[in-house]
Formats: structure tokens, C-alpha cells, sequence
């Protein structure tokens, strides 16, 4: 039986290539990559990242955690209709329209189940042969809603918060401030188990096994995981991990309902308000937050504040951090663009740089340079005006 199964999930990696939302996860990081460029370039006449910054994050991470999901819904043998994976898929896509900040499992899948529930109240069914109830659909459902909004908070505190996108407004002052957008998606692949007999007439070649007298197959779904989070008010690591946290403690709470749930029904309806509320009490707060807190990224008396290190530059190298400020360039104090670079050419060959980290603490930053490098250094600062191309195009 081992084996069967075996052979059988290996032939079904093999196939899940097909499913549309693989190749739409792609597609809209894409997108969004061209986004994040135009506006980078509108800000800093010069890109932070590539346009497939966003695609290069898709899979590594999701996918071990996903591979993990998979072995706890196959060890449980959670079993869902294909309509409402198909629903699921329906409305990522729909809401992936709005943006990455839509895309948590608690509003793809909780909407999904809110259709479902919809439908069952109006008198018509999603699934035609009534194999299973929605009742009995409902705890499985908020089970997996709890584990990928578990996933969800453990990639955000993982991998949200690097390589953030810095912004440039303009304060309710009229003063120009600097932005962060931490904005990823992840794909999640699942194994899980089907009923045989929900599965299409065209999907005939798809692998089933048997257990006793019923046949099941082993689908994989790619939940598409996403968030976007604007960050004015501190640090890109400090807010996304903040956040992160929050989330995973409401999946482990939903969770705590969904498996009570098996003894108690009732609880599966209240672990499904609770991560769906939950979640957009989460982003509300967060939102509220930024509001009421001044901008952290505004130009100092004290010296250049850094919003962003352009990637493969003599910056990166020099170990700069985003939010650090640059009090002095050479032994001489700089309090604009143009007097950090003025000061960097005092030698050319080589740079010191006193710096202002995050804690107020000062710390001297020196390294090489090579001819010319001094325009490519590869900071970006918040400015009223910069003459100075920082980067490579």
C-alpha cells in the first residue's frame, strides 16, 4: 500500500504543472515588478531591484512549508470538493486585481466559504452529488484556512521585510518624506486528497488510489499567498515582523477552534469569523497606526538619511543599513547630496563614513573605492532634489 501510494504522489508531482494558478502566480509578480520599477524611476531616476525582484521569491521558502502542509492534510486525510478549490482559485484571482494586500488564505478561502454558504442558503449547491455536506466541509476548511494563515505570518517574519521598495510623498506639510512598500507573494503547493469520483471526465489519467471500497486522488493546489504593507512610521523589518507575529497568533487561535471543532461543529463557524475578522483587524490596526505616527524617513539636521542601498553596489558592500544616517563623509560633515559626494571625492580611492545607526549609536563604515565609483556608490537618500544619478539604470 506504501508503494502505491508512493508511485501514485509521484506521478501526480508530475502533473502539477497544469494548474493555471501556477503559472497566474507568476504572471502577476511580473506585473507587479513593472509597477515597482516605473515608480522607483518616477522617485529616484533609477530602479532598486529588477523587474523579477518579486518573482525570485515565489517558491523557496513556500515550498518546504508547503511539502510540510501537505504531509499533516495527507496524514489527516483532509478531503475538500474540487468546486470549492476551484472557487478558491476564482477569487485569488479576482482578488489579486486589488493587489497583493487581498491575498491572505483568510479572505481567499474565507470568501470562498462564504459563497458556498450562500449558495446552500439560497437553495443551490456548488457540489452536484451531495457527497459531502457543507457542515461537514466546514471544519476540514477552517483547518487548512488556519494553517496557511499560520504560513502566512511565518513568511512574512521570514522573508516580508527584505528588499522593501522605498517611496518618496509629500507630508501634510508639503515636505518630501520617504515610504517603504514590503509587498510579497509566495506560492504554497498542498497535496491533498480527493474523492475519485469529484474529479472531471477530462482528468480521467489523473493517479487514484484505493482505500477499501472508496478511490482517491492526491491533487496538488497552489494557494497563493500575498500581503502589502506601507510603512511610514519605523522600519521595514520592525512593522512586517510586528504584523508577521500578529498573524501567526491568530492562525494558532483558529486553529485551537477549527480542531475543537471536530468534537463541537458550532466551533468550526466561530474559528471562521475569527481568522476572517481577525485578519482585517490586523491590517486596520496597522493602517491605523501609520496614520497617527509621524514620517521616519524625513531629511535630517544631523545628516543624510538612507531609504534605500541599491543592490550589487559598493553600498551593499560597505554594510549600510536602510535608516542609518550619514553624519560625516571623509572627516567632513555632509548635510545634503551634494556635499556627500563632494566629500567622497576628496579620495577617490578610498571612503569613511561616520554613520548614525538605528539605536543613535555612531559607528564608522570604510572601504575601497575604484575610479568613478563614487557616483555609483549606491545610496538613496530623502531629498528635494537629486542631481546625482546613484545607480546603474
Amino acid at each position: 500500500m506504501l508503494q502505491e501510494w508512493l508511485v501514485e504522489f509521484l506521478a501526480g508531482l508530475g502533473k502539477l504543472f497544469i494548474h493555471p494558478l501556477f503559472y497566474f502566480s507568476f504572471l502577476l509578480a511580473f506585473i507587479a515588478g513593472m509597477f515597482r520599477v516605473s515608480r522607483e524611476r518616477k522617485d529616484f531616476q533609477t530602479r532598486v531591484y529588477d523587474i523579477y525582484q518579486e518573482i525570485r521569491y515565489i517558491l523557496p521558502s513556500s515550498l518546504l512549508i508547503g511539502l510540510l502542509l501537505s504531509v499533516v492534510t495527507l496524514v489527516l486525510g483532509l478531503t475538500l470538493p474540487i468546486e470549492l478549490l476551484n472557487m478558491i482559485a476564482a477569487v485569488t484571482v479576482i482578488f489579486s486585481l486589488v493587489g497583493f494586500r487581498l491575498l491572505s488564505p483568510a479572505w481567499t478561502v474565507g470568501a470562498a466559504v462564504l459563497l458556498f454558504y450562500a449558495a446552500e442558503t439560497l437553495g443551490y449547491s456548488f457540489i452536484p452529488d451531495q457527497a459531502l455536506s457543507f457542515e461537514g466541509m466546514l471544519v476540514t476548511v477552517v483547518l487548512l484556512m488556519a494553517l496557511l494563515v499560520i504560513t502566512e505570518g511565518l513568511l512574512m517574519i521570514k522573508q516580508g521585510w527584505q528588499g522593501t521598495s522605498p517611496r518618496l510623498t509629500k507630508s501634510p506639510r508639503g515636505l518630501k518624506v520617504g515610504m517603504q512598500l514590503a509587498q510579497r507573494l509566495w506560492l504554497v503547493p498542498v497535496f491533498m486528497v480527493l474523492p475519485a469520483g469529484d474529479l472531471p471526465s477530462f482528468a480521467s489519467w489523473w493517479p487514484v488510489v484505493s482505500i477499501g471500497a472508496e478511490a482517491y486522488a492526491l491533487i496538488w493546489f497552489p494557494f497563493l499567498v500575498g500581503f502589502a504593507q506601507l510603512i511610514k512610521s519605523t522600519l521595514p523589518e520592525l512593522a512586517v515582523k510586528a504584523t508577521g507575529k500578529s498573524v501567526i497568533t491568530l492562525g494558532i487561535a483558529s486553529l485551537v477552534l477549527a480542531v475543537a471543532a471536530y468534537w463541537l461543529p458550532l466551533l468550526a463557524v466561530a474559528s471562521a469569523v475569527l481568522v476572517i475578522l481577525g485578519r482585517i483587524w490586523i491590517s486596520w490596526r496597522h493602517y491605523s497606526y501609520e496614520s497617527n505616527h509621524p514620517y521616519f524617513f524625513t531629511k535630517q539636521p544631523m545628516g543624510l538619511m538612507i531609504i534605500g542601498i541599491l543592490p550589487n553596489t559598493p553600498a551593499r558592500k560597505l554594510d549600510l543599513k536602510i535608516g542609518e544616517i550619514v553624519h560625516k563623509v571623509n572627516g567632513i560633515a555632509v548635510r545634503s547630496e551634494n556635499q556627500f559626494y563632494e566629500a567622497l571625492q576628496k579620495n577617490a580611492a578610498y571612503c569613511k563614513l561616520e554613520v548614525v545607526d538605528v539605536n543613535g549609536q555612531n559607528r564608522f563604515v570604510q572601504g575601497s573605492l575604484y575610479a568613478g565609483e563614487h557616483h555609483e556608490l549606491g545610496l538613496l537618500f530623502v531629498e528635494e532634489e537629486s542631481e546625482y544619478i546613484l545607480g546603474e539604470n
